[in-house]
């Protein structure tokens, strides 16, 4: 898929990054809105891999070598899968899928992007920081990437939730779905990722439709990496 042109990083989006490490190259092109400051660059060095799309390919979208790779980096880092156990978050724009997995040392959720060029970026998201999130509640996890929906620019986002399932998003009485990719315990707590695809116009405090032990109610969650602040 040919992802769109690299996005301004917000101050909210950099916020959510704090406490997070990253690992891999930045793909060139890729639209990422943010990357962790302080990155460390290091090679995926896949093994005759190029771009998704190509030979090679895993049904699922994310390459058999392009996986290895990173999980070889991951166990370098000491950030190797509890019971080798990975999963892929899918978009509704078609884009990439992301791979996900919980660190079996650290209990770090971690996210490797699947960028241009046979190469990937891995983000981690420090689970002391994470078990500190509010218990209900939502909110970005980790990092927002640019993309096309037909033609139209979107942004693939992550939400993190703790005690609570999401069913949707909206704003300006649009919805949007969300797809559940992710669930492990953090804190003591169930912590579940979703994915999720907005338009670029928009941002601000989208609605959050979530259910809890009492039953159905409603939040706010703030996305906004194309800093268009206002418009939800």
């Amino acid at each position: 898929m040919n992802l769109g042109a690299p996005a301004r990083a917000t101050a909210l989006v950099a916020a959510l990054l704090v406490g997070a490490a990253a690992c891999g190259p930045a793909d060139s092109g890729s639209g990422a809105a943010a990357v962790p400051s302080g990155t460390v660059a290091t090679p995926a060095s896949p093994s005759g891999v190029g771009a998704a799309g190509g030979a090679g390919d895993s049904a699922a979208g994310f390459p058999d070598a392009l996986k290895r790779s990173v999980l070889e980096q991951a166990a370098r880092d000491g950030r190797s899968p509890a019971g080798g156990r990975t999963v892929l978050a899918a978009f509704d724009s078609g884009a990439r899928p992301y791979l996900l997995w919980q660190s079996e040392s650290t209990g770090d959720i971690c996210v490797a992007l699947n960028g241009d060029g046979g190469a990937a970026v891995t983000q981690c998201s420090n689970a002391a920081e994470l078990a500190t999130r509010a218990v209900p509640g939502a909110a970005l996890f980790l990092t927002a990437r640019r993309a096309d929906l037909q033609g139209r620019p979107v942004w693939n986002v992550l939400l993190l939730a703790g005690g609570e399932t999401v069913d949707r998003i909206s704003c300006r009485q649009q919805d949007f779905a969300v797809r559940k990719a992710f669930t492990a315990e953090v804190g003591g707590v169930e912590r579940t990722v979703y994915s999720a695809t907005v338009p670029d116009g928009l941002g601000g405090d989208f609605r959050v439709a979530v259910r809890r032990g009492e039953g159905p109610t409603v939040e706010t969650v703030r996305i906004d990496p194309g800093d268009h602040g206002g418009q939800c």
